[in-house]
């Protein structure tokens, strides 16, 4: 019988993962489909229920993460982090923190940290960073309110000091990472930030799937740099393990051929 997989979302947009999971399971020969869900979020706790049961296996996207908590078990990582973002027999996981974890050699992340966004991922990338063993990063936020939530939940983990978006320029001058957890570049905005503002980084990591103008600016200056591709990847291959239908060179190839943009 077909298996049905399915992303949770808010408005519509054609996934990355309907595009690489469904390309993967022609590959693997398994007889499944990935299907992009749209829930108007009013509709979302009466609809819910009817996903959750009727799909294989879920993942869950803004402005879901949270919300969908009560109706699942979650795993102990999805509780601390208090966000889930793959559904599989009525558990919740989450797979970004494993994204982002996965994603890079702990070594690579230099202190001072800076951290940009304070939505859902960067909730993921915080707990990723703790249990990395950092114990202190600055958090920059256009609303301030949302980062002292943040600094409020990780409280007893890692030392946050929240900045203003304002002082992003001077807080970059002095530091070695530079995380991206905003949509800032999806569609060719920038952080206006010169080439000198970056000039004391060893890596910039921008969770964005397309070739942003930060991407741009970091290649350009032999900045190491790590994409959103990259983050999702390691997500994708934790949800499939999730659900039980991982085969690793198949998915690779597959990706790699969405990576090069074939």
């Amino acid at each position: 019988m077909m298996k049905k997989f399915g992303l949770l979302e808010y408005p519509h947009k054609e996934s990355l993962s309907k595009k690489v999971f469904n390309e993967y399971f022609k590959k693997a020969n398994i007889d499944a489909v990935y299907e992009d869900i749209v829930i108007v979020p009013d509709n979302f706790d009466d609809e819910i229920n009817k996903y959750i049961n009727s799909y294989d296996g879920l993942n869950v996207t803004v402005p879901f993460k949270e919300k969908v908590i009560k109706y699942v078990e979650p795993v102990e990582e999805a509780k601390e982090i208090n966000a889930v973002n793959c559904i599989f027999n009525n558990k919740g996981y989450n797979t970004d923190w494993k994204g982002f974890y996965n994603s890079l050699n702990p070594s690579m992340l230099k202190e001072p940290i800076v951290l940009v966004g304070a939505g859902g991922a960067s909730k993921s990338i915080i707990y990723a960073l703790y249990k990395m063993g950092i114990k202190k990063l600055f958090l920059v936020n256009r609303t301030v309110e949302k980062a002292e939530k943040l600094k409020k939940i990780f409280l007893s983990k890692i030392d946050i000091k929240i900045e203003s978006f304002d002082h992003l320029q001077s807080i970059i001058r002095t530091s070695k990472t530079f995380i991206n957890a905003t949509s800032i570049g999806m569609f060719g905005e920038s952080f206006n930030l010169e080439v000198r503002d970056l000039s004391n980084l060893s890596l910039i990591y921008d969770i964005v799937y397309n070739n942003t103008p930060l991407q741009k600016i970091a290649k350009e200056n032999n900045i190491k740099c790590i994409d959103g591709r990259t983050f999702w990847y390691h997500q994708g291959v934790e949800n499939l393990k999730i659900w039980h239908i991982y085969t690793p060179e198949i998915f690779d190839e597959t990706f790699k051929t969405f990576a090069r943009g074939e």
